[in-house]
């Protein structure tokens, strides 16, 4: 079986998010530092992204919440930095089609664009909690996954997407939720994504899940934790500002 390199990689970081938004029911009114991540993942002959991260300072503050974004988190600039190019990208996987996992799909014209048919479906009508996260056509905006809607590639479920590569149907955060399942040479990794969206909802060591603080049905949510528990692997999160301390995984010795 083919393994990958996955590199994760900042598109800009809200200086001031709410932590029970990623916590439920617990810190409210605590302010973090919360990355907005999308993960390269590099094979012998493919090139993944695993999102594609946020809006510019600008869109975000009007539209969203404030967030700060550098030139080399600028993600053209960023992936450039890997050696990666716009035309590079074989394949993009939205975890979801929240704005900040999925604005930049239209940067790369050449990539085929996986989503659940759950989540398409979910995000042209959503709960109006979800109208936000989504720029959802009820707000008045019009979201940016429309763009690329016509290279987007539905899929019902678990989906084997290449040697060595899986989507996995993780619903709870949103309906039509997947992560992604990536053989490396240290084993198999998830991107989990906003599913935990942090290392302390799931640090480990015998501690159980602790959900996120945005859902759309904490049951799903739940029989998903239960799944990644049986998976035994190591996941990267959607937010987690420690993981831009891995440049690389694995790394020589992992």
């Amino acid at each position: 079986m083919q393994t990958y390199e996955i590199y994760p990689i900042c598109t800009g970081i809200f200086s001031a998010a709410e932590k029970s938004n990623f916590t439920f029911q617990k810190d409210q009114g605590v302010k973090i530092q919360a990355p907005i991540l999308m993960y390269l993942i590099k094979g012998k002959d493919k090139v993944i992204l695993a999102d594609t991260g946020c809006s510019d300072g600008e869109w975000a503050a009007k539209h969203h919440h404030p967030l700060v974004r550098t030139a080399e988190q600028e993600p053209l600039r960023a992936l450039a930095a890997h050696g990666v190019c716009p035309d590079d990208v074989d394949i993009i996987v939205n975890t979801h089609l929240h704005w900040d996992h999925c604005f930049n799909n239209d940067l790369f014209p050449k990539a085929k664009i996986f989503v659940q048919e759950r989540e398409l479906r979910f995000a042209a009508c959503p709960l109006p909690t979800q109208y936000t996260y989504y720029e959802a056509l009820q707000t008045g905006m019009v979201p940016k996954w429309i763009d690329c809607v016509r290279r987007m590639q539905t899929v019902d479920g678990d989906h084997e997407l290449c040697d060595g590569v899986k989507l996995v149907f993780l619903p709870g955060h949103t309906e039509g939720f997947q992560g992604l399942l990536v053989n490396t040479d240290a084993g198999g990794c998830l991107i989990a994504s906003d599913c935990l969206p942090l290392y302390e909802n799931w640090p480990g060591n015998g501690a159980r899940f602790h959900a996120t603080g945005i859902h759309t049905n904490l049951l799903s949510l739940f029989a998903s934790y239960r799944r990644i528990e049986q998976m035994n692997v190591k996941y990267f999160p959607g937010h987690e500002i420690e993981v831009l301390q891995i440049k690389k995984y694995p790394e020589k010795g992992d």
